[in-house]
């Protein structure tokens, strides 16, 4: 019971997708695969562990010799997006980039 109620708050809190990539509401495109994200970096993260669980979508930190605060997250099928980054850039503000992945494999006749 406990595990319908997760996924229908996931539900409900699905914004859009670029490149398959699931974007909470909120979200505004500033570029191309380029998001400015409505919530705080705590927030966002808690987001990204229960829509892509780090067990299946592995991830790591990345690091800057900033005071930016940085995480990737991969796809291992590496369809529709390769990666993404997310970094909270100045003044709090939430950002994310998708890294384009590898077009679906279409059946040819």
């Amino acid at each position: 019971m406990k595990a319908l109620v997760v996924i229908a708050a996931l539900l409900a809190a699905e914004g859009f997708k670029a490149r398959g990539f699931q974007l909470p509401d909120g979200a505004v495109k500033i570029d191309d695969d380029r998001y400015r994200l409505p919530n705080p970096w705590d927030e966002t993260l808690k987001f990204y562990k229960r829509a892509y669980p780090a067990a299946k979508f592995p991830r790591k930190t990345l690091h800057s010799q900033t005071s930016v605060r940085a995480i990737h997250i991969e796809n291992p099928s590496g369809v529709d997006w390769d990666g993404v980054n997310i970094y909270e850039a100045g003044r709090g503000e939430v950002r994310l980039y998708v890294l384009p992945g590898k077009e679906p494999a279409t059946d040819k006749k």
